[in-house]
């Protein structure tokens, strides 16, 4: 699953709670998710919400509250327990957008180049 971050997922509690919970839904039932916020005008970092959503160690948020990120969650059973990998990126304005592993259920992780995406949906509108 990619999920793309909208003004509206950071306007309010609820939303930003309703947001961080179906992202948990997500990995509970092992789907590999994508998250990409490049939304500017609100400043809440929607990964540190599932962190403490799903109650994990802090030490996996992301510092100062990221205003533009991209982070990649793949659920994992190791050692007869669920573990989900965890790849965050800060990103900026103007920079070259990452390539994050897709985890697919059942397989091997693909990898997502945000950067060739954007450029694709960027000719194709002719921005």
């Amino acid at each position: 699953m990619v999920e793309l971050v909208s003004p509206r997922n950071k306007d309010r509690n609820e939303s930003r709670l309703g947001f961080a919970a179906k992202s948990a839904a997500y990995l509970q039932r092992g789907v590999g998710l994508v998250t990409v916020d490049v939304v500017t005008e609100r400043k809440s970092t929607l990964h540190n919400e599932l962190i403490k959503l799903m109650g994990v160690d802090a030490q996996f948020a992301m510092v100062g509250d990221a205003a533009l990120y991209a982070v990649a969650y793949r659920p994992v059973r190791r050692n007869e327990m669920d573990q989900i990998d965890v790849w965050p990126i800060t990103l900026s304005i103007g920079g070259v957008l990452p390539v994050l592993p897709l985890a697919l259920r059942g397989g091997s992780p693909v990898p997502l180049d945000l950067e060739a995406s954007y450029e694709d949906a960027r000719g194709r509108s002719r921005l």
